[in-house]
C-alpha cells in the first residue's frame, strides 16, 4: 500500500501564512523519511485560514527542500489560465526536479470575486472549454500538439523530455472516462460524494486507452484522495475532526466561509454537539486510531483495487500533524 498527503496548508492559529508555509515544508520533510509516496499542495483561492494560492511557486519549495518524495500541484485550475502559461511553469518544474513532479489537472470555482479577480477580461463570461484546455496543456507537457494546432511550432524547453506526470482530478464517472480516453493518471476524490468513488475508479479501468501524448501513460494509474483524522484514542481522533466538519457543514449549508479554522470546542457548539466518526463503507470522513484508520483504507482498497491512497486532515496544530502522519505510516508498517 501506497500512502500519500494532500495538504491544504492550512495557518494554525498564532501563526501566520509564512509559518504555515515553513510547516508544510517541514511535514513533507518528515513525510519523505516515513517513505510516503507523494506531498500534494491545493489550489485555493480567497481561504483565508489557508496559505497556498500560487501552487507552482510553493512546489518549487517542497521540491528544493526534500530529495526523493514525489511533490505535486494538486491540482491547477485551468479555468483560472491559459493552458500554455500553466504549462510553462510546469515543464520548468519537471527541468529542475526531473523525475518528481506530478501535477493535478482541475477546475473550480473560488467564488464571484476572486473567479473575477483570476480573470485577464473581467467583464467577458469564461468558457466551458475545460475538455480543450485539458488536451492543450498535456500536448504542451510534451510538445506533441496535434498539426492541426494553431501553435504548430510552439515549444516549451524542447530539448528536456516530456512532463510533469499529468493527472485528471475527478469524482465522477464521467471525469474519470476523460481522463482514461486521454490515457492520463486518475485521482479520484473522494471527498464530496465518497460513494461515488468504487464507480469512477471501475468506469477508469473500464475505459482506459494508451495515452497517445508523450506526457501520457501506457498503463492505467490511480489514486484515491480521502479525508482522514487520527488520534491516539478513538475519542481524540473524533474530536480533532470536528474543525473540519464545522467548516464544510457552514459552506455547503449556509453559504459561511470561515475566517479561521475552529477549534475543537467552538466546532462542537457550531455543530451542536459531539460528532463520532460515521460506521459506514465510505463515510465523508475517515476518523479513528491507526489501526480502525488502516481497517477502512484496507476495506477500500479491496474493493476498489487502488493502491495508493492519499489523505487530507484538517489539522492545525503542526506537532499533531507530524504525530498523525508518523501514527498512519507506522499502521501500514511503512517506516
Amino acid at each position: 500500500m501506497k500512502l500519500s498527503i494532500l495538504d491544504p496548508v492550512q495557518i494554525p492559529r498564532g501563526m501566520t501564512s509564512s509559518g504555515a508555509l515553513q510547516s508544510s515544508i517541514c511535514l513533507a520533510q518528515h513525510a519523505e523519511k516515513l517513505g510516503y509516496t507523494r506531498y500534494w499542495v491545493v489550489e485555493h483561492h480567497g481561504i483565508c485560514f489557508e496559505a497556498n494560492p500560487a501552487p507552482e511557486v510553493f512546489v518549487a519549495a517542497l521540491a528544493n527542500a526534500t530529495s526523493t518524495i514525489r511533490i505535486g500541484a494538486g491540482g491547477v485550475l485551468l479555468n483560472h489560465y491559459s493552458p500554455y502559461k500553466a504549462a510553462e511553469a510546469m515543464r520548468t518544474l519537471e527541468a529542475l526536479f526531473p523525475g518528481r513532479i506530478d501535477v493535478g489537472i482541475g477546475r473550480a470555482t473560488a467564488g464571484l470575486k476572486a473567479d473575477t479577480a483570476l480573470k485577464r477580461f473581467r467583464a467577458v463570461e469564461t468558457p466551458d472549454d475545460h475538455e480543450d484546455q485539458v488536451q492543450e496543456f498535456v500536448g504542451w507537457l510534451g510538445n506533441d500538439l496535434p498539426e492541426t494546432s494553431q501553435f504548430q511550432g510552439l515549444s516549451i524547453m524542447n530539448d528536456e523530455s516530456a512532463g510533469p506526470l499529468p493527472w485528471i482530478l475527478a469524482a465522477t464517472e464521467g471525469s474519470a472516462i476523460r481522463a482514461a480516453h486521454h490515457g492520463l493518471a486518475l485521482a479520484c476524490s473522494a471527498f464530496h460524494v465518497p460513494a461515488n468513488a468504487p464507480g469512477t475508479v471501475a468506469a477508469y479501468r473500464q475505459h482506459f486507452r494508451p495515452s497517445n501524448w508523450r506526457a501520457g501513460l501506457g498503463e492505467p494509474q490511480a489514486l484515491l484522495a480521502l479525508r482522514v483524522v487520527i488520534g491516539e484514542t478513538q475519542r481524540e481522533a473524533e474530536r480533532l475532526a470536528m474543525p473540519v466538519r464545522a467548516v464544510f457543514k457552514l459552506r455547503r449549508e449556509e453559504g459561511i466561509f470561515l475566517d479561521a479554522l475552529p477549534d475543537p470546542d467552538e466546532a462542537e457548539r457550531i455543530l451542536g454537539g459531539h460528532v463520532e466518526a460515521e460506521d459506514m463503507d465510505w463515510p465523508d470522513y475517515v476518523v479513528g486510531t491507526p489501526e480502525r484508520v488502516r481497517r477502512v483504507i484496507e476495506r477500500m482498497a479491496s474493493e476498489t483495487g487502488v493502491d495508493e491512497f492519499m489523505v487530507q486532515d484538517f489539522v492545525d496544530k503542526p506537532e499533531i500533524r507530524l504525530r498523525n502522519y508518523t501514527l498512519l505510516a507506522g499502521a501500514f508498517d511503512q517506516h
